[in-house]
């Protein structure tokens, strides 16, 4: 078969006006048929090259889209767990407000009290707090004289404090 394409080409290339001697045709065959084979392996080359790539780069995507979903799965294990912690602070803080909200009526109504019995004895209040009470808010008062012994106390200066815990430089 092969001697018969040689001789095809001997004939073409004569019309052409070309002489080519059966060795130099299978030798220009042969080239031809190698050069193919060639472009052929090398096209075969970049195609698996390429899917190799491909392969390598759908397991290098599977790992970092793992990596970002533990991430995000630890990212929302913790958001959990500081909403719960929000809860149980927002609890604590509702208990907090409850208790000083019970504590701030029962001092209204003591207040109260208070106006009522000194309107009763004949003595109009006209400020409803007593020195005791602004001692308990930390106020001074020229009115309401520290008690005594009372030197450092919760009405007492804080800086005269301060200066006589400082130590000496």
């Amino acid at each position: 078969m092969s001697g018969a394409v040689i001789a095809a080409i001997v004939q073409l290339l004569g019309l052409a006006g070309v002489k080519l001697s059966p060795f130099k045709a299978g030798a220009l065959l042969a080239g031809v048929l190698a050069l193919v084979i060639g472009i052929a392996a090398v096209a075969a080359g970049f195609h698996l090259y390429n899917a190799g790539y491909a392969a390598a780069d759908g397991a290098w995507r599977e790992k970092a889209l793992d990596a970002q979903l533990a991430a995000a799965r630890k990212d929302l294990l913790e958001a959990n767990r500081a909403a719960g912690d929000a809860v149980l602070r927002a609890k604590a803080i509702e208990q907090q407000a409850e208790q000083e909200r019970v504590g701030t009526d029962a001092y209204v109504d003591q207040l109260r009290k208070q106006n009522e019995a000194l309107a009763a004895a004949g003595k109009p209040n006209v400020c409803g707090l007593t020195c005791d009470d602004l001692r308990g808010l930390r106020i001074k008062s020229a009115a309401c004289p520290a008690p005594a012994g009372a030197a450092g106390g919760a009405g007492a200066d804080l800086r005269a404090r301060w200066r006589s815990q400082r130590k000496p430089q």
